[in-house]
């Protein structure tokens, strides 16, 4: 670790406006804790929806809110104490690491019974205003500061950064919906949204020994890569504009029997009804992409009477990681994830990077970003 130095961090100040890069002194790491070096940070859906404000019934802390939760980086500063990753396999500086993006209270029941990702207190960061010790509690940063006992593991040689960035978000999301929705071998799957969380649900799902997985968008890039990792058939929106025509299009991929699993990951309440009317009977509805607490969506009650059922999905179980590391060793060489990082911008373009994902309304060449701080 090298003695005191300076690092750059993203910080929101207001709604609307561009982010801000600061600088601070990078601190040492106390016992028990890791001070990472951020080799490359995801650019979540979830961080684009605080950028345009969706989440403005949420007020920002004064000073401002730390941008980022998805990364990989290598071990910068070890604290006293920490020898090992979560699993037991030795750490040391210079090693590359994943580590949790959920933050949890782990003292309530929820957390108590291990559902983290339930915790009321749960976030997205170690602190939750920007300018507090230990300054880089964000991955669009130089550093990362993991607190004591946070689960932290190291990544397998043969992955690259473009397949682990987003494992601590997207994935993780994602494998823990579909684990808890019951996804069962011989299922047929449709998914809602084609970004990274739709295509990592259309890889795990095939993984999982799905008999058929189809997925719906509105950008072409984004369907063709989800053909190369794991979708049977992909709907386009803009050739099938009418939900009438997609359920017809779903039940003909089906044999008129439905979908036993569709997964939500685009974020839009107009696709609730959607997504019920294409279960088969006895189906699961999975919500995982509608974060926003002011967004509705009308639902018929009696399209559920036929044993279909509704479950949500928030974040993930901290265990789940190591589940994903040995996901993606497995399909290493079988699909080709890492194109799901479609982009990439350096920290000082971050608000570049976020201008050129922005998908709603437009179409874009981007799939997924990432922020690489050393380009």
């Amino acid at each position: 670790m090298e003695a005191l130095m300076k690092g750059r961090t993203v910080v929101l100040r207001k709604y609307f406006e561009p982010m801000e890069i600061q600088e601070y002194d990078v601190p040492d790491p106390e016992p028990g804790a890791i001070v990472g070096k951020i080799r490359m940070a995801g650019l979540c859906g979830s961080d684009l929806h605080t950028w345009r404000g969706d989440q403005i019934n949420r007020a920002l802390p004064e000073s401002g809110r730390p941008m980022g939760h998805e990364g990989v980086a290598d071990v910068w500063g070890l604290g006293q104490g920490v020898v090992t990753d979560f699993t037991g396999v030795p750490l040391a500086e210079g090693d590359r690491i994943v580590f949790s993006a959920v933050y949890s209270c782990g003292r309530c029941q929820y957390c108590l019974e291990g559902d983290q990702n339930l915790c009321a207190q749960m976030r997205l960061s170690y602190r939750g205003a920007a300018g507090e010790h230990p300054y880089f509690v964000n991955t669009y940063s130089d550093f990362v500061y993991l607190p004591p006992g946070h689960p932290v593991y190291k990544v397998p040689a043969e992955l690259s950064d473009k397949e682990v960035v987003s494992l601590n978000c997207a994935m993780g999301t994602v494998l823990q919906g579909v684990t808890v929705a019951g996804l069962k071998q011989g299922d047929v799957v449709v998914i809602q949204g084609a970004g990274g969380l739709g295509l990592y649900a259309a890889a795990f799902a095939r993984d999982m020994g799905a008999a058929r997985v189809i997925v719906i968008d509105g950008q072409k890039a984004r369907l063709n890569l989800a053909l190369q990792v794991g979708a049977d058939e992909v709907i386009d929106i803009g050739e099938l504009t009418d939900s009438a025509d997609r359920l017809e299009r779903i039940m003909e991929s089906t044999a008129g029997r439905g979908a036993d699993l569709v997964i939500e990951l685009a974020g839009l309440g107009e696709l609730v009804q959607e997504g019920i009317n294409m279960l088969a009977r006895g189906g699961t509805f999975l919500e995982i992409g509608n974060l926003m607490q002011d967004r509705g969506a009308q639902i018929f009650p009696q399209s559920l009477l036929r044993r279909k059922k509704i479950i949500g999905s928030n974040m993930y179980r901290p265990a789940i990681i190591p589940r994903i590391l040995n996901f993606l060793s497995r399909n290493h060489n079988r699909w080709p994830l890492g194109k799901v990082i479609s982009h990439e911008f350096s920290l000082a373009n971050i608000n570049d990077a976020f201008a050129e994902s922005e998908w709603q309304g437009r179409e874009t060449p981007v799939i997924r970003s990432v922020i690489v701080p050393e380009m």
